[in-house]
């Protein structure tokens, strides 16, 4: 059964089904034709019912496929593609009145040589033979049936067009995303393999502790990284092994305070999207400190919201020269594609602290 109703029946390029489509809009217009000319030619005779429909049922045939279908074919396929979309609006106005006249003539050789002869021989009266009168009727039909079809025509290409750059956009957005993606992971390995350069220049025991936890992080980018999003106990788990893998590199130097608090369970987050305000605490704040360092990391889950809340001590000196680096753009460009309108970010420095704090509605 041909659903007519369906995005692949009136899409579809398949000749088989574009027979269909055009089969089915025909009949339409010739049942429409029916309808509007069965009373003008019931007035017009003195003959039976059946010989008004008869006429009726003739002429829209024979004006339909030789009149009708030339005007409007040629208006859908060829003049509107060929000059109205490349914007050759004057070869168009010349070609629409061209194929209009050209119909015109069509439509009056039409009731001239087979409508009117059919009228007379079944003793119906005859049309006008009036070459200006013809003329004009067979524009109105065709400007009539041209104007559907063409008009039918331009929305579905206009949806394809949409559909298309929809579909751009979203390549575009991929590609930017995958971009985007794949600069953190070198940035964050960046930073770790420098934590254990330190850690191997002091020959510290707890270098091979570093390796393993390195390890453990490696796995989840390479491996757990690669869907759109991922469950948010795995990123909570990320982050602590992450701070872990910091704490063994400061020491005492660094006082970290963490709370987390909700279900994360049941929640989903664009993967890595909380690392590189971590990054950043340790990179532009504890690494340039030369006194005691703190973080303190608040992160909360109620009802699908994620709050997450990260205070970093920093030396101002040091603040003054440097932006926080290109993972907290990344992040922010992240968020803008990925959360469009569903976060709320702020990020302020004051003169021995770096605030991040942010509002998420998750999936």
């Amino acid at each position: 059964m041909v659903r007519i109703f369906s995005y692949d029946f009136i899409f579809s390029r398949n000749p088989r089904i574009r027979l269909w489509r055009h089969g089915i809009f025909w009949l339409g217009w010739i049942i429409f034709s029916v309808l509007i000319y069965l009373p003008v030619n019931a007035r017009s005779g003195d003959g039976s019912w059946g010989d008004v429909v008869t006429v009726t049922l003739f002429e829209t045939l024979l004006f339909t496929v030789f009149s009708h279908a030339v005007f409007a074919y040629l208006l859908a396929y060829w003049l509107i593609p060929r000059f109205f979309y490349t914007r050759q609006f004057g070869w168009f106005v010349v070609g629409f009145l061209f194929i209009m006249v050209l119909q015109a003539f069509c439509a009056f050789c039409v009731g001239q040589v087979f409508a009117r002869p059919f009228r007379l021989t079944i003793g119906f009266p005859a049309r006008s033979g009036n070459l200006w009168y013809g003329m004009l009727a067979g524009v109105r039909g065709g400007m009539t049936v041209g104007g559907f079809l063409a008009a039918i025509v331009i929305m579905k290409n206009l949806f394809r067009q949409q559909e298309l750059t929809a579909s751009i956009q979203q390549e575009k957005l991929s590609a930017e995303l995958q971009l985007l993606k794949s600069q953190i992971h070198p940035h964050f390995l960046f930073n770790t393999l420098n934590n254990l350069y330190s850690l191997t220049l002091k020959s510290s025991p707890e270098s091979p502790q570093v390796v393993l936890k390195l390890s453990s992080l490696l796995r989840y980018i390479l491996y757990e990284c690669n869907a759109p999003t991922v469950l948010l106990e795995k990123e909570v788990a990320f982050l602590k092994d992450y701070v872990e893998l910091e704490q063994l590199r400061y020491g005492r130097r660094l006082d970290v305070s963490q709370t987390f608090s909700g279900n994360f369970g049941d929640c989903f987050i664009a993967p890595l999207l909380l690392v590189p305000f971590v990054e950043n605490a340790f990179k532009h704040g504890t690494s340039q400190q030369l006194d005691q360092a703190w973080i303190s990391l608040d992160l909360a889950v109620e009802e699908k919201t994620l709050n997450f809340r990260l205070i970093n001590s920093h030396d101002p000196t040091y603040a003054a020269q440097s932006p926080g680096g290109i993972g907290l753009v990344n992040v922010r460009k992240r968020l803008d594609l990925l959360y469009p309108g569903a976060y709320e970010l702020k990020m302020i420095r004051e003169e021995e602290t770096f605030l991040v704090a942010m509002t998420l509605r998750l999936a």
